[in-house]
């Protein structure tokens, strides 16, 4: 073989070797990803790993990964790895949000509401990072607050019931039972038969009762 052929030969070998790495990768991240959405988060881990170190500039691999450690109360890891992907792009808001949460859970509210208040102001219309703000609000006490964070996300997505039946709490710390009441039934609605819903609503509408008679006895 001359020397010209033997050239042609390695470059068809190198550009075979570009075409097919890179469908390989993505394959594996989508059955990753297949892992993830059916909950078997150690799975989707062990094949993100290795994706994460053939295509280490991939923010999905990140974020997925960063989901699975969420999922399975590995927060620190979470927190870790979405660092590491919001090197590669500061403005990635799934990093924000997984931080965040993440924080939430070790009950660093103040780290939390950072996070997540960047996530807001780099995309505004994603609803959910409202209701996670709302939630650690509400874990603190400030209800005005979680009221506001949690009716931001039911303006941008009105058929969560997650979103109402946290207002409803909110409400129902507010002594605003009626309103309290409404969110709870708006929730059964969109989730009918929820033991627990059921018992906020009769509970709510146990303390209306007993606040009409208060205000109504001389």
């Amino acid at each position: 073989m001359n020397r010209f052929k033997l050239v042609l030969l390695i470059a068809a070998i190198l550009t075979a070797a570009v075409i097919i790495i890179p469908s390989f990768c993505f394959a594996s991240f989508q059955e990753a990803y297949e892992f993830y959405k059916k909950g078997k988060y150690y799975d989707a881990e062990k094949l993100l790993i290795k994706e994460k170190e053939l295509s280490p500039n991939n923010l999905d691999i990140y974020a997925v990964l960063g989901w699975c450690y969420y999922y399975t109360k590995r927060y620190s890891a979470a927190i870790e790895t979405c660092e590491e992907g919001l090197k590669i792009n500061p403005r990635d808001t799934r990093f924000l949000t997984t931080i965040g949460r993440s924080y939430y859970e070790f009950k660093r509210y103040n780290d939390a509401v950072a996070n997540l208040e960047k996530s807001i102001a780099i995309n505004p219309d994603y609803a959910y990072t409202y209701y996670y703000l709302g939630r650690v609000y509400l874990e603190q006490g400030k209800y005005i607050l979680a009221e506001t964070a949690f009716s931001a996300g039911i303006a941008l997505d009105d058929d969560r019931y997650i979103f109402y039946r946290y207002r409803g709490e909110v409400y129902e710390h507010l002594a605003n039972y009626i309103e309290s009441e409404s969110d709870y039934k708006k929730a059964l609605s969109l989730k009918p038969n929820d033991p627990k819903l059921k018992e906020a609503l009769i509970r709510v509408i146990s303390k209306q009762t007993d606040q009409d008679i208060e205000y109504s006895s001389p």
